[in-house]
């Protein structure tokens, strides 16, 4: 939950009081192995979901058994809040990694949000953001370059992650295999390692079993065009 407060408290003044109440909320802890489905598409969920830690994903499946994914959900982000509408879901959500869920029941949820006006701002800032990724990643498939692409989806993973700790960081944990940010990225795993390669040649970036460190961020945002201005941050005042 300290994931999720930590974004909250960058888009809204939330008080003590605010989070006790959305703390305290009744909940379930539940556990999913990588590749096992969190929300169906074509399901009715009666809950809301908080990623405590791990990785999940949103993703649809063509009918000739193409995957694109649509964008990485990581602690601190919460979905679905089509359940608030009893929405059929027109999606997948999957664990990317092992995942920790926090579920809360829809009706609990509204009725906490429903307390709390500044709890209700927070979580529209939530989905203005994540509507925003949304858009970005339009643009990043479909009109940018191997490098431009996967340069910035690791400055787009290294601000949320910041977001999510409260803190600069130059580090993106990368937990997920390279087959994943491909289906992600609209690019065969064979394009993805040689763009890394050419990345950590000019020296832009440095891999390692745990990630990846950014070591020219300036640079690196130029190349892939990058402006975390869409990613609605200025109370943490980031670099690019």
């Amino acid at each position: 939950m300290k994931a999720l407060e930590n974004r909250m408290s960058n888009y809204v003044d939330v008080n003590w009081l605010d989070m006790k109440l959305l703390r305290e909320l009744p909940h379930k802890i539940e556990i999913r192995r990588p590749g096992e489905d969190i929300v169906t598409i074509g399901e009715v969920s009666d809950s809301v979901f908080v990623i405590e830690k791990g990785w999940a994903m949103r993703y649809r499946i063509l009918d000739d058994g193409r995957r694109q994914i649509l964008n990485f959900m990581l602690p601190g982000d919460c979905f679905d809040l089509m359940s608030l509408t009893a929405a059929k879901s027109d999606h997948s959500v999957v664990a990317a990694t092992e995942v920790e869920l926090r579920r809360i029941e829809t009706h609990s949820f509204v009725a906490a949000i429903s307390k709390s006006p500044k709890l209700a701002m927070a979580f529209w800032w939530v989905a203005i953001q994540e509507q925003a990724i949304l858009r970005e990643q339009i643009i990043r498939v479909g009109r940018r370059s191997a490098s431009e692409r996967v340069g910035h989806m690791i400055l787009e993973l290294n601000r949320r992650l910041a977001f999510s700790m409260g803190e600069e960081t130059n580090f993106v944990s990368l937990p997920v295999p390279q087959a994943l940010l491909a289906d992600a990225l609209g690019l065969s795993v064979v394009h993805i390692s040689r763009t890394f390669s050419k990345l950590r040649s000019k020296g832009f970036i440095a891999t390692g079993p745990e990630g990846i460190e950014i070591l020219r961020r300036e640079e690196l945002a130029k190349l892939s065009d990058f402006d975390n201005r869409y990613l609605h941050m200025e109370k943490l005042r980031l670099a690019s």
